[in-house]
């Protein structure tokens, strides 16, 4: 009996002097993610040894295949990732990157430069963020243009944070207008900002700091800034930093440190497939460090 109360005692003193410690987290790498169904997956980066400081900005599926396109900013390196598997693209120093897939052709766009299946196709003289290709023809949308097939179609006011092209029509959104073939359909009212589009059956979606709008009236009002908007059938589904909506009520958050009240997990672009909910995203690992 004398030993096993000797024995407890012990435990509680170690978990006592443990409790007791300095101890403090530090994050030792930030690392792209994709999230399917809310199952979170690590994808992969070079060597995982040194610090890592890396960023997702878009998701496209086509069929089975899953693309993510972001940056490693410490090296300033755009990666697209297929199914888990990295590809480095050259001269990519951009905090803004966009990836779209036509009949199995992959373009991608960032800085000043569009790609398509790995290799530059256009050169242009404008910061670019968005892409959108139709039949074959190729958009994208930047700090003061629109541009198809390397072409200005169109000249902004400020910088076009998504574009879209459905059944022919081009449209765009810029921080506070959204464009239909260069025309106003419409505009932000004071403090409200607009950064996400998405197109169907003719309606518009407009994802804006805490709103989701529909054919210009609000659908939704939501806890941070949309930074993705897609729409599968009547269902509306949404990314801000720490939270994917559906319908305006959140399916997932992000995950907190269990040692820290640290968000950890940061999510960046949604996309659906079926019944398959795709987000992608990084997280931060951290590393706790006690005296």
């Amino acid at each position: 009996m004398r030993n096993t109360l000797l024995y407890f005692t012990v435990i509680i003193f170690a978990i006592s002097f443990t409790s007791c410690r300095d101890c403090e987290e530090e994050v030792e790498d930030s690392v792209a993610a994709l999230w399917k169904n809310g199952i979170k997956q690590e994808l992969p980066y070079g060597d995982l040894s040194d610090y890592l400081d890396i960023r997702t900005y878009s998701i496209f599926v086509s069929g089975s295949d899953v693309y993510v396109v972001g940056s490693e900013r410490s090296a300033g390196k755009g990666i697209l990732w297929k199914n888990g598997i990295a590809q480095v693209l050259p001269f990519i120093r951009s905090s803004s990157l966009s990836v779209f897939v036509s009949e199995n052709d992959v373009y991608v766009v960032g800085n000043n430069m569009v790609w398509k299946n790995g290799e530059v196709v256009y050169t242009l003289n404008d910061g670019l963020y968005s892409i959108s290709v139709y039949e074959g023809d190729v958009y994208v949308a930047g700090d003061k243009h629109v541009w198809k097939n390397g072409e200005v179609i169109q000249t902004l006011g400020s910088e076009a944070n998504s574009i879209v092209v459905y059944n022919g029509d081009v449209y765009v959104a810029t921080e506070y207008t959204v464009y239909k073939n260069g025309e106003v359909i419409q505009s932000a009212n004071k403090g409200e900002h607009f950064y996400s589009l998405f197109i169907l059956d003719g309606d518009v979606y407009i994802g804006g700091n805490g709103k989701v709008w529909k054919n210009g009236n609000v659908e939704y009002s939501i806890n941070g800034s949309v930074s993705s908007v897609f729409v599968s059938g009547n269902d509306v589904y949404v990314t801000t930093e720490f939270y994917v909506f559906k319908n305006g009520e959140v399916i997932q958050s992000a995950s907190v440190s269990e040692y820290s009240p640290l968000i950890i997990d940061s999510f960046s672009s949604v996309f659906v497939s079926g019944n398959d909910v795709y987000v992608s995203g990084y997280y931060f690992k951290t590393v706790r460090y006690c005296d």
